[in-house]
């Protein structure tokens, strides 16, 4: 937890059941040998929180009562444990502490499980009915990376990449906040300056689409990609369930979410309970289930977009593009790239989604709000919110393993180019040497080889050569 955003402590307390047992002979202490020169406060009935800074300091007027930002992220959730992803990790230092704007994250695709000893109605979203309860479980899988270069610059250190002109866009670095530093938000690529800080996996997609949609999905999409997203989320199934359509064959037809190459997704018709053998007849999901998206409230005008026409085929496509957003780079910390220009007295320097957002700009202040350059409002009432803790407080979030992410290559459902040495591949550059050391192997054993069926050929000839008389015995 520590590792994502470094203002508070946690401590592990031994239960009060607990007071005569050794010290000494646990991780656990008591919570009168905290130290009192704090405000502690408790989260659980074994967990005590320490409000601080990053650099250690109590946070003024705290009064022994969190923040109310901090409280509304670390309510209760079955993820604030010792045993939080978060609290080791093995791809950088997971006892250093990183600045939530040095932090990034991406999309990764999903991986099917069937032996995770759970149904695939456990943990399934509140917008869910229920299935079959034996499907094989659907997980999400996301990556997070840091910036060990960071300068302190925030959003406006880095350049994003635009997803309509396909190129890298600086325009972000003209309000860097002193730093000259305008590195790329690229930890999608292959070559990334970025190190990989952890892997993630999520049983419930809905739960994480939720928190990614109303926070930094509300700032980064389009009024109109928001629109569409946020009511066809609710459409997709949370687990295997029978579609009450039987094909030609006799064959019950059930349905789940399919994942796709590519980290894409789409809607399976499905030939058994497990949602894993696909069926085969002419039957479409459109025939068996209409356009759920649109049913979802998609199709209705929700700020005067109205995509009530579309085909169930045209909803996936526009889902699926939508959704691509999410499988390239994108800082932790919500932004909003046009809400900015509250530093400059242009007008033709201000963004489009300058004085947007609350009805007020930065000449009225009102309220006592002074916004700042790439702040992002979101859809829950949150200002910049951090969304990869969103994504560990709010959800049933684990680590994933390799073992899961070589299960998910396998099932080639992966986007391209995670950059993790020695999983599916060596380096380029280890990979060539590599490559010149077999060749030059083989050349010399080939050679070896040649040499010594030559020298053979030549003893034999050599004894095939002796004169006849030398064969025959010596007579007495």
């Amino acid at each position: 937890m520590r590792c994502l955003r470094p203002l508070f402590v946690l401590v592990a307390l031994f239960p009060s059941r607990a007071s005569s047992v050794d010290s000494g002979s646990s991780s656990f202490i008591r919570k009168s040998d905290l130290p009192a020169n704090g405000n502690w406060v408790s989260i659980k009935r074994t967990v005590e929180f320490l409000p601080a800074t990053s650099n250690g300091r109590v946070l003024d007027g705290m009064d022994g009562v969190m923040d109310e930002a901090l409280r509304r992220q670390l309510e209760t959730s079955p993820n604030n444990d010792l045993d939080s992803p978060y609290s080791s990790q093995p791809f950088v230092d997971g006892e250093s502490n990183y600045d939530e704007y040095q932090q990034a994250w991406r999309f990764l695709g999903f991986m099917i499980d069937c032996n995770d000893g759970v149904g695939d109605d456990d943990d399934a979203g509140d917008n869910w009915d229920g299935g079959t309860g034996e499907g094989c479980h659907r997980y999400i899988l996301w990556a997070a990376y840091v910036d060990m270069d960071y300068e302190g610059g925030g959003i406006g250190e880095y350049q994003y990449w635009d997803r309509e002109t396909n190129s890298w866009d600086d325009t972000s670095c003209k309000y860097g906040g002193g730093t000259s530093r305008c590195a790329k938000m690229d930890c999608h690529l292959e070559d990334t300056h970025w190190s990989l800080l952890g892997l993630f996996k999520h049983k419930s997609y809905d739960d994480w689409m939720e928190q990614l949609f109303k926070h930094e999905g509300f700032c980064v999409w389009t009024d109109e990609e928001y629109a569409f997203m946020k009511n066809a989320r609710n459409a997709w199934p949370q687990g295997c369930a029978a579609s009450g359509t039987t094909g030609t064959d006799g064959i019950v037809i059930y349905y789940d979410l399919k994942p796709t190459s590519g980290g894409g997704m789409t809607i399976g018709l499905y030939s058994d309970v497990h949602c894993m053998e696909e069926y085969k007849g002419s039957i479409t999901a459109e025939d068996v289930l209409g356009n759920i998206l649109a049913e979802a409230g998609s199709g209705s005008q929700d700020n005067n977009y109205d995509f009530s026409d579309y085909s169930l085929e045209e909803s996936l496509a526009v889902w699926e593009s939508t959704f691509d957003t999410w499988k390239i780079c994108h800082p932790c910390v919500a932004y909003d790239l046009n809400n900015v220009g509250y530093n400059v007295d242009d007008d033709a320097s201000r963004g489009s989604a300058y004085s947007y957002y609350n009805g007020y700009n930065d000449d009225y202040n009102n309220g006592g709000y002074n916004q700042e350059d790439f702040d992002c409002y979101d859809n829950a009432d949150y200002t910049n919110v951090n969304q990869c803790m969103k994504f560990m407080a709010k959800t049933d979030m684990s680590s994933a393993t390799l073992t899961d992410m070589s299960l998910a290559s396998v099932q080639g459902t992966l986007v391209e180019n995670i950059p993790l040495e020695g999983y599916s591949n060596i380096s380029r550059g280890e990979n060539t040497t590599s490559q010149w050391i077999t060749g030059i192997f083989f050349v010399f054993s080939s050679t070896v080889l040649a040499l010594g069926v030559f020298m053979f050929q030549r003893v034999r000839d050599e004894v095939k050569a002796i004169p006849g008389f030398l064969n025959e015995p010596f007579s007495g």
